[in-house]
């Protein structure tokens, strides 16, 4: 009886302690934001080839003054 009370009370602080972790990480601002600026590091080219289409297509398409 009391080994399954053990088990449940290790159990129960495990999940505590995943919790902990995961609010933890979402209170990381600083953390959080870095991850953020990495995954846009990655993609430079992909926002300069964007932005270009739509330079181009808004050239395009804007009206002229004559």
């Amino acid at each position: 009886m009391t080994s399954d009370l053990e088990q449940e009370i290790k159990d129960t602080r495990e999940h505590l302690g995943e919790t902990v972790d995961a609010l933890a990480a979402k209170l990381d601002v600083k953390a959080r934001a870095q991850e953020k600026v990495a995954a846009t590091d990655k993609r430079p080219l992909l926002a300069v080839v964007v932005l270009a289409a739509g330079a181009a297509a808004a050239a395009l398409v804007w009206p002229r003054g004559r």
